[in-house]
């Protein structure tokens, strides 16, 4: 087995531990190094649509449990099962771009017993937009920056980073309050 193999087995597994990062670092070699470019696309889409179409299980097995059946009923709930089944393309598409909507998002479509047909169709061209996004970028960024880009990407993600860490905090500040 080649090297190379090894790093997109990595690649491929990476969306399972954090998909965010796993997409950046696979745009990143792709920039850095086009002769993976092809290869790291496709190895890093197909590991994010199956990292994320599996989460659509959690919440559909959780109507095994009594409790979470009962739950399901109230009017509250059904309201926001309708809501997901009526706009469901434009669920599944922000929670792709919003930091830690995704699992929240998908274990609720199973939960919601959203077709998961319609589903996996909707993850795929979700993660394919996102993933062309970032590697659009990361391959502009890298044609603009040269070789300073192994420095600037890790202060733009740092900088993201803390903007949300930020917002976050701002957001439960504002909330203690009320």
């Amino acid at each position: 087995m080649q090297p190379s193999w090894y790093l997109y087995l990595g690649i491929f597994f990476g969306p399972f531990v954090q998909e965010d990062a796993a997409v950046l670092a696979a745009a990143t070699l792709s920039a850095s190094n086009p002769k993976h470019f092809p290869v790291v696309f496709f190895v890093i889409l197909g590991g994010l649509i199956l990292s994320d179409i599996w989460k659509y299980w959690i919440g559909y097995t959780a109507h095994a449990h009594p409790r979470a059946r009962r739950f399901a009923e109230k009017e509250r709930v059904i309201n926001m099962a309708d809501k997901v089944h009526s706009n469901l393309f434009a669920t599944l598409m922000t929670a792709r771009f919003v930091p830690l909507a995704r699992v929240p998002a998908y274990v609720a479509c199973g939960y919601f017993k959203v077709s998961y047909l319609k589903f996996c169709v909707i993850i795929a061209i979700t993660a394919l937009l996102y993933t062309t996004v970032i590697f659009a970028a990361c391959h502009l960024l890298g044609e603009v920056f040269g070789e300073r880009l192994e420095v600037i990407l890790p202060l733009i993600g740092g900088g993201i980073f803390f903007v949300v860490l930020i917002g976050f905090f701002i957001k439960r500040w504002i909330a203690q309050r009320d």
